[in-house]
């Protein structure tokens, strides 16, 4: 097979006319073209490409219809309704916070499971929305209008940013139950205005257990083959009726290998348009670190979760939220590692500079921004690890946080409100009183051994004359110096942070509780080092729009944008992979799932609940559990609806697996695969696992 030079998805359109020979990368599932990826938005769909590669143009109707089918979660994923009464389906895993708030005394539905089988049953979530999206207009020249050549990038940012509030401000007073959003696509090339229309009456239908939500747990989390019904159900309501609205219909036949499928959803985060500094600072600097500080931290949980069953439940979602992200960036980590994902990078900016620079006008107004970058990336690089540690972060201490907040209380109040720091502000200063007079109990066990954890990080990495180390430590281990700290301090209890409050200056400067003294070193550190972070990224905001708009002049809009946790539809093929010398299937089905189970007899976390194991016999174990496809995801899309042709459900989004991770970077499509649960393997447990017959006739549209 002969090799090709990857180039921009401008090329993909030329590959389909070329003589078949041309055409031997389509036949690998390769398409040259797309190393940035198919996170289209829905005012820029690509049809001449979905045209050529499947031979299908949707309508303006569908394309509509899809968008206002899907949906945003508050949660910070993705949804979908799918019934004509306001039924929304998304990932169990996404609906936690709904599932523990719609928890009564006694009760652990997280643990058990949940079904109201009739309306009246169905529980609020307490906090949660819905957001879909109405409306999308092109606001680029609003928000950068006023912002010359030659200004500062500080004032640049400030502009910026007064320009958006402007926009989303008249947005969302433009029409009831509006919510607005400028989204800045291409790395500020673009901004785009987002108008929402949102739901926030959300009642809890459905939920499985979560041991069946998350079925293999963290070892298998990012892989496949998988077994797993990660699924929820809610209704969304509008003046205490379920709202009526675009929905998606479900397959009566579901898919099969080979079919076109689409994923509408809210991808979080890619970095597909980053130059290769900023892939390198990455890999060398930021995602070590990180992954450092996640193991240090989910040791420490999983020590305290083994002291009792209370502290078990109530770790739960700490735990998996943290190995989910551990995974996750060690995923993104090992693509950076990859020195033939590395290189292709590397041809990818290289030709697309030559680009720019063969063209005078395009190399005197762009050709300076990958140095500019470089040169930003060094500077970061040479004050990270005073960043991380001259600061408050502290693995999540409760006590160092309220600390930094009574430290910088009377500094911040004695200012005029636009000069304080953005968490001071009027707007936001009801906040900072409820932490401080919270009487939600700290836990003086959790606090010590988070500090201790993040102290023996800090004494590694720091001088042993830096103020800070010196500060915390005083000479003692990092062991004895939290557990001695925690003990003697104050601010355990809200009494105590009560009276500083209230004591203003005077008593923070005269306290001796020892979080206060550890606060009054580091808060001046920490106001120099966060400023010079500030205008570092300000300077390279300015380099990544020049970026950008290289792009635009090159390539036009014909290249996807990175993911900004925007609506986006992507396309695949529900499509088998290579793995482990032989292959991956297209489908999971139930017979996987008891074999799983069988394979590690009483082991967790592959045990099913007590209702899978008496109601295997009721089960069609042939029926389709879980799938993958060729679908662009990443964070952001657990939730996301699969969808077919016709615009009807065939699945469900719930992850990727492992070989996927790296897509975050540089797209490929040859064993990258989006997971999810598939529609009939719903319908089927709804029907024989969990009795919930009615809900299964209104997701099939029999009720």
């Amino acid at each position: 097979m002969p090799r090709h030079r990857p180039v921009l998805l401008a090329a993909v359109l030329l590959l389909f006319a070329l003589p078949a020979r041309a055409q031997s990368p389509a036949a690998t599932g390769e398409y040259p073209g797309l190393e940035t990826g198919k996170m289209w938005t829905f005012d820029a769909p690509p049809m001449e490409y979905w045209a050529k590669r499947y031979d299908f143009r949707p309508t303006q109707a569908w394309l509509d219809h899809a968008r206002l089918a899907s949906l945003r979660f508050s949660t910070g994923c993705s949804a979908s309704f799918v019934s004509p009464n306001g039924l929304v389906m998304t990932n169990h895993h996404c609906s936690r916070p709904c599932i523990e708030s719609s928890t009564k005394t006694g009760e652990d539905l997280l643990g058990d499971g949940f079904y109201a089988p009739a309306k009246e049953g169905e529980r609020p979530c307490q906090g949660l929305f819905m957001d879909q999206l109405q409306e999308i207009t092109d606001v680029t020249d609003s928000v950068t209008a006023g912002i010359g050549a030659g200004t500062l990038p500080n004032v640049a940012a400030d502009r910026r940013q007064a320009a958006i509030r402007r926009i989303e401000t008249r947005c969302t007073q433009s029409v009831p139950n509006a919510a607005c959003q400028v989204v800045s696509m291409y790395s500020g090339g673009q901004y785009k205005l987002y108008r929402f229309r949102r739901f926030s009456d959300v009642r809890l239908v459905f939920a499985v257990e979560s041991q069946t939500g998350f079925f293999g747990g963290d070892p298998d989390n990012f892989t496949y083959p998988r077994y797993d019904l990660d699924l929820s159900i809610v209704r969304v309501y509008e003046d205490n009726k379920p709202a009526n609205t675009e929905y998606f219909r479900w397959s009566p036949n579901g898919s099969k290998e080979g079919d076109l499928v689409f994923v509408t959803g809210n991808p979080g985060s890619t970095g597909r348009l980053n130059t290769m500094a900023q892939m390198q600072f990455l890999r060398d600097v930021q995602y070590p670190a990180q992954l450092d500080a996640l193991a240090r931290q989910i040791a420490v949980y999983q020590d305290l979760s083994r002291l009792s069953e209370d502290r078990e439940k109530a770790l739960r979602n700490t735990i998996f939220g943290l190995q989910n992200t551990q995974k996750a960036i060690g995923g993104y980590q090992s693509g950076l590692l990859d020195p033939r994902l590395m290189a292709q990078k590397r041809e990818w900016e290289r030709s697309f500079r030559a680009r720019v620079t063969a063209n005078a006008g395009y190399r005197q107004r762009f050709g300076g921004a990958w140095a500019g970058i470089e040169t930003t990336r060094a500077s970061l690089k040479a004050i990270d690890v005073r960043r991380r540690y001259h600061a408050f972060g502290a693995y999540g201490s409760r006590m160092l946080g309220m600390a930094a907040i009574l430290v910088r209380w009377p500094v911040e109040m004695a200012k005029p409100d636009s000069s304080r720091l953005a968490g001071y502000r009027e707007a936001n200063k009801a906040n900072l009183e409820r932490v401080i007079n919270s009487t939600t109990a700290v836990d003086p066990e959790q606090e010590t051994r988070l500090l201790a954890a993040y102290f023996t990080a800090m004494k590694r990495e720091l001088p042993a004359t830096d103020p800070v180390l010196t500060a915390a430590l005083a000479g003692r281990t990092p062991e004895v110096a939290a557990r001695e700290m925690v003990a003697a301090s104050t601010l355990k209890m809200a009494e105590g942070r009560k009276s500083l409050m209230e004591g203003g200056a005077a008593a923070i400067a005269a306290s001796t509780d020892p979080f206060i003294k550890l606060a009054r070193v580091i808060d001046p550190l920490e106001r120099v080092i966060a400023k010079r972070v500030a205008d570092l990224n300000n300077q390279e905001a300015r380099f990544n729009e020049q970026v950008a708009r290289a792009l635009f002049a090159v390539f036009g809009n014909s290249v996807a944008p990175d993911a900004t946790f925007s609506l986006r539809i992507t396309d695949g093929e529900v499509k088998r992979y290579p793995l482990n010398g032989t292959y991956a299937p297209a489908y999971t089905t139930f017979f996987g799932l008891y074999d799983r189970h069988a394979s590690f007899p009483g082991e967790e976390p592959w045990s099913l609940t007590k209702r899978w194991s008496e109601r295997r016999d009721s089960l069609d174990l042939s029926v389709p559990f879980n799938a993958v496809s060729t679908a662009d995801i990443i964070g952001g899309n657990s939730g996301s609806p699969v969808i077919n042709r016709e615009g009807q459900v065939v699945g469900l989004i719930f992850d990727g697996n492992m070989e996927m991770l790296p897509n975050r970077f540089l797209f490929t499509e040859r064993v990258a695969r989006s997971v999810w649960v598939d529609s009939r393997g719903i319908i089927e447990a709804l029907r024989k696992v969990y009795g919930a017959k009615a809900l299964a006739d209104e997701l099939e549209g029999k009720s």
